[in-house]
């Protein structure tokens, strides 16, 4: 009887190291994001904000890309209606040139 009651002490005695061990892991893990959020804060409060060049070079960047895409559209749709006048040219000589050759034989 005695040698279960120590049994059972030594195992309540393990676990309450583990639980101790467990606490202290958890304790550094909460140390080490403290001061991980600290040092995030210090490195924000002393890095300087973008300066207004930048700003301005950014805006200028974004709308060449804007008025670029927009000549590109115009582009395209230049070249659609050349695309289809040539269609409709080649068509309406097409059709001169049958014409001809029926008037051509007589008929």
């Amino acid at each position: 009887m005695n040698q279960g009651m120590l049994f059972k002490e030594e195992e309540e005695l393990t676990q309450l190291r583990e639980t101790e061990d467990e606490l202290a892991r958890r304790h550094k893990e909460f140390d080490d994001a403290r001061r991980r959020i600290a040092q995030e804060r210090i490195e924000m409060e002393t890095t300087m904000p973008p300066l207004e060049e930048i700003q301005v070079r950014m805006r200028r960047k974004k709308h060449e890309e804007t008025v670029s895409r927009g000549e590109i559209a115009n582009i395209r749709r230049d070249q659609n209606r050349s695309l289809m006048m040539l269609v409709l040219l080649v068509a309406a000589t097409a059709a001169l040139v049958w014409w001809g050759l029926r008037v051509m034989q007589g008929g």
